[in-house]
């Protein structure tokens, strides 16, 4: 089979992709969820773990 002859038996159904969105949409969603955890969790290991600073008793 060639891509030409796979091509030609995709079509395009509206009814379809409009019932997909919901599925695209929370996989997204999920997505943004995930790398904001992943943020926060960066943020708080950085809050956490940094060296404290030390105030100079010259200045």
């Amino acid at each position: 089979m060639s891509i030409f002859s796979l091509a030609s038996k995709i079509t395009f159904e509206p009814a379809n992709f409009l019932s997909m969105l919901k599925y695209m949409g929370l996989g997204m969603l999920v997505i943004f969820i995930i790398i904001s955890i992943i943020i926060l969790a960066t943020v708080l290991i950085n809050k956490i773990f940094s060296p404290k600073k030390k105030k100079d008793e010259n200045q």
